[in-house]
């Protein structure tokens, strides 16, 4: 006897999906290649990483101007100062003249060592829809798994567009459904910079989904 399913969970980070209204939404920002480059030669070489808060002010066009530290850890070893200097790559969205931006920048200690970096927190800016996951979604029978989980590894382009994905995670294994996530692969998309201020365009980024799957009749109720 075979089942459909009517109902999907969605993505794990969907509670992230979008940026709230009270966030910036990046237009602009470095990209990793540009944060290597601009890494501190005194923490680059101690192997550290770091984080910085700053205070910018923004301009006419979005542009962030006038930016100074409000923290910086650790100190003593040039983080602020390269913060800084990327600020000035980044422009955010619908935003009016001399607002003052907070803004947060983690510098991954991987880059000190040309290793890949991995984003913990995108955010999510584009997801697939329900109904092309109900449409992607393998057809089982009745006695099948109910909860299935699916994480992809992707590397992030320009744009924040996911590219090169594979599958990292599949439980079960072997019924279809990490390849059946991996075709939709195209509809997620992630802001320009992470939840805890690293930027994500040349980083590499988990997309963590989750099945919840029920016989139509068991749905229905």
């Amino acid at each position: 006897m075979s089942r459909s399913f009517a109902c999907l969970a969605a993505v794990g980070a969907l509670a992230t999906a979008a940026p709230a209204a009270a966030e910036i939404t990046w237009i602009m920002a470095p990209t990793n290649a540009e944060m290597a480059a601009a890494y501190p030669g005194k923490a680059r070489a101690a192997g550290l990483g770091g984080g910085v808060e700053l205070a910018c002010t923004s301009t006419r066009t979005g542009d962030m101007t006038d930016c100074d530290v409000l923290g910086e850890s650790p100190r003593g070893y040039g983080f602020g100062q390269a913060a800084r200097k990327l600020v000035k790559a980044m422009r955010g969205a619908d935003l009016r003249k001399d607002v003052e931006v907070r803004i947060s920048m983690t510098f991954a200690p991987e880059l000190a060592r040309g290793q890949p970096v991995t984003v913990k927190t995108p955010r999510w800016t584009a997801l697939p829809s329900v109904e092309d996951m109900q449409a992607a979604a393998p057809k089982g029978d009745a006695g099948g798994p109910n909860d299935v989980r699916v994480t992809l590894l992707c590397d992030v382009q320009a744009g924040g567009v996911l590219s090169g994905c594979v599958v990292d995670r599949e439980i079960p294994a072997g019924q279809g459904f990490g390849p059946a996530i991996l075709a939709l692969a195209p509809k997620f998309r992630v802001g320009l910079m992470s939840a805890e201020g690293m930027p994500t365009v040349g980083a590499k980024v988990r997309v963590p989904v989750r099945f919840d799957l029920k016989p139509a009749q068991a749905a229905a109720k």
